[in-house]
């Protein structure tokens, strides 16, 4: 088993996805960077227009897997729509995985996401950490988090030499900052629920820089991806106003709308998420993040803003 020279990685042109490219090129290898739109072109970059819900998706994944040495996994659905994430996010590992099979491409690098953790088994205030238990895929609180604990185990139960399984925070750079984790935004106005606790971010840079580390060491692990001081509530606000908004923040306690989401449990499931139960506690309740990534890691970059100046 040599070294990884080229790589395949899925949803280049998101978020993530373009970090992503970046961060393999410069570290000096040949990407092949598939979407669903051509790209420009540009050196190291070989661009492959493949949207991996259609039905020739295997082949053209085979084709463009050839001389690879691994595999980057960023594409999923990022809606709420259980057929959106049956196609694209467990559909579309399902194909790749069995294209990797056929092109004889033994390590996968899997951005999967802190939302996999069942976090009704944190109690309010406490720690999530690696040893809690996982959503249920049939019975998880909302179609992403349950999609991606599928994701996680397909790509565990495929044949492959190695299998680097990342678990990125919040990811955010200076242009996305905004997370459903502060409240709710209605125009001008933030209503901030929740209590001034930690925010499980990541930025985009460290997060890419991971993904690429994990693949190039052909790495066996499963592990959270967070930046090493997590912001408060309060900081990540008032770096948000620096950009104009919020204009005004409403505080709402997260005591009130926990008991509204358990007396209207009956009928939660025709409800908005965070009138959910399940939802809310991930979103909103107090909750720590103890999780240390492996030594290996050491080293990523961190690009992060100086929290401690929005104080």
């Amino acid at each position: 088993m040599g070294a990884v020279k080229r790589l395949l990685i899925t949803g280049a042109s998101g978020f993530i996805g373009r970090a992503t490219v970046d961060a393999a090129v410069e570290a000096g290898l040949d990407v092949v960077a598939v979407q669903r739109r051509a790209g420009s072109q540009r050196d190291g970059v070989t661009y492959a227009k493949i949207d991996l819900t259609a039905r020739d998706a295997l082949q053209s994944l085979t084709a463009a897997l050839a001389g690879c040495d691994a595999a980057i996994h960023l594409a999923a659905s990022m809606s709420g729509d259980p057929d959106a994430h049956k196609k694209l996010t467990i559909g579309g590992t399902e194909t790749l995985l069995q294209a990797m099979s056929q092109a004889g491409v033994g390590h996968l690098t899997l951005a999967s996401s802190l939302a996999v953790f069942d976090t009704f088994e944190v109690p309010v205030g406490g720690d999530l950490t690696d040893a809690c238990r996982l959503e249920n895929p049939t019975m998880s609180r909302d179609a992403y988090s349950g999609a991606k604990v599928k994701q996680e185990q397909l790509a565990r139960a495929a044949r492959l030499d190695s299998v680097a399984m990342l678990r990125p925070g919040i990811v955010y750079d200076d242009a996305h900052l905004w997370n459903a984790h502060l409240g709710i935004g209605v125009g001008p106005v933030l209503i901030r629920i929740g209590d001034d606790g930690p925010l499980p971010l990541c930025h985009v840079k460290r997060c890419a820089a991971a993904l690429v580390h994990g693949t190039v060491k052909r790495m066996n692990v499963t592990t959270a991806v967070l930046d090493p001081v997590l912001p408060n509530r309060s900081q990540v606000i008032r770096q948000l106003k620096r950009g104009g908004w919020p204009k005004v923040v409403v505080p709402f306690p997260w005591q009130g709308l926990w008991t509204l989401a358990r007396v209207l449990r009956p009928v939660s499931a025709n409800l908005p998420g965070l009138l959910r139960e399940a939802v809310l506690r991930q979103r909103l309740l107090p909750m720590g993040y103890a999780m240390q990534m492996p030594d290996a890691f050491a080293g990523l970059p961190n690009p992060a803003p100086d929290w401690e100046r929005w104080s």
